[in-house]
């Protein structure tokens, strides 16, 4: 069963290269939004050969097919975003329906269930071995290549190859992305997001980014000048710098909402305290922060109108990655204000009204990861190696 769901049989497998449980894997996933068809045009283009050019294989790839309803109709979604519903209870709820039972309540629930089957089988077969998923973007603005991706050790070894901005910790702002969900499995996984929707460059970009991870995890063997000209095709030309960013804030926006983002943002972008970012019902937004615009909204659909980060320092890394590997963040628990969540090994309850001097600023340093779900009487946090 699990071997034919894994070829180019199944219409949600664009490529599939399958070629021993003990090399290295990677796992592509392309077009999980349905207006972003440029991470699949990049991806028949360098494969449509069965091999990315004149590079042998040693190892093991698969490219999975996103939304394929929204991708159909050119649409980020059809009725809720599938970045942002992976989640254990609609995991729960797809994997204990019975298959004569009427269909799901929307489409994105299908699309949910045929993934998470492939996603399974492929960690069933490859995931003992050394793995990487990956989940290829385009952005709605102006924007250089960058990776964003949850902040683990493993994500930041890997991530730390490529000559983009590195934005850590979108995780903390997000309800349900897959790339999440991958991290919650125990395996490294990297968001990249190529550009701009348009931007003939971006399928360029997508598919230098996905040479660079084969290299990277030994599947294909390059030269020095051919990796530096990969690299080339991801550099930004507008000053920006690459290595690491934090997100200090996200703007969400509900579907009754009148947002507007103004014109002209770009990705990184500077901004001051008391800039006006975009207007909401009419009403001016202000930033509340000096940092970089991120991921400013120009589309029609969308949860999310901005974020905002800021660079983050290689000695705030160092120390972070040094408290991770000691016995201080097992010690959490002990602490007033803090228990554990019942059956699960990663997951916490802080009170912050206890717990007063434990900032997110501490957490982040132990490895942990924020998700407020009152902000003001409980605060769930998640460890992350």
């Amino acid at each position: 069963m699990t071997e034919t769901l894994l070829t180019t049989d199944n219409s949600r497998i664009i490529f599939a290269n399958h070629q021993g449980r003990t090399l290295p894997t990677l796992v592509i996933i392309v077009g999980i939004h349905g207006n972003e068809p440029a991470s699949v045009n990049a991806m028949k283009t360098l494969f449509q050969d069965k091999n990315p050019g004149k590079y042998k294989l040693e190892g093991n790839i698969i490219v999975l097919k996103g939304n394929a309803e929204a991708l159909k109709s050119h649409q980020r979604y059809i009725t809720k975003d599938l970045n942002r519903i992976w989640t254990s209870e609609n995991l729960n709820l797809v994997r204990m329906k019975d298959q004569e039972e009427p269909g799901f309540s929307y489409p994105e629930l299908k699309e949910l269930a045929l993934l998470d089957q492939l996603i399974n089988s492929i960690i069933a077969v490859y995931g003992a071995g050394k793995i990487l998923f990956t989940d290829l973007h385009t952005t709605s603005s102006e924007s250089c290549a960058f990776l964003p991706f949850n902040d683990t050790l493993s994500n930041r070894s890997m991530a730390k190859h490529f000559p983009v901005p590195l934005v850590l910790g979108i995780e903390e702002y997000l309800e349900g992305p897959l790339m999440s969900h991958i991290n919650d499995l125990g395996y490294p996984a990297l968001g990249f997001e190529a550009g701009k929707h348009d931007d003939p460059q971006s399928e360029r970009r997508h598919e230098a980014f996905i040479k660079l991870c084969m290299v990277h995890l030994g599947i294909i063997d390059m030269s020095s000048n051919d990796i530096e000209r990969e690299e080339m095709f991801l550099k930004n030309k507008l000053g920006i710098k690459s290595g690491f960013y934090e997100i200090l804030c996200r703007y969400p926006i509900s579907p009754d909402q009148r947002f507007e983002m103004k014109p002209g943002f770009s990705n990184f972008n500077p901004i001051k305290k008391g800039h006006e970012l975009a207007k909401n019902n009419g009403l001016p937004v202000i930033s509340r922060y000096r940092g970089m615009v991120f991921l400013p909204l120009y589309q029609n659909k969308g949860q999310d109108g901005f974020f905002i980060v800021k660079p983050v320092s290689s000695f705030w890394l160092g120390l972070s990655k040094w408290l991770r590997k000691t016995f201080l963040p097992d010690l959490l628990p002990l602490l007033p204000g803090v228990s554990k969540v019942a059956r699960s090994e990663n997951r916490y309850l802080v009170n912050p009204a206890i717990a007063r001097w434990l900032n997110k600023e501490i957490f982040h340093l132990l490895g942990f990861r924020i998700r407020y779900k009152a902000p003001k009487s409980h605060w769930e946090i998640i460890k992350r190696d």
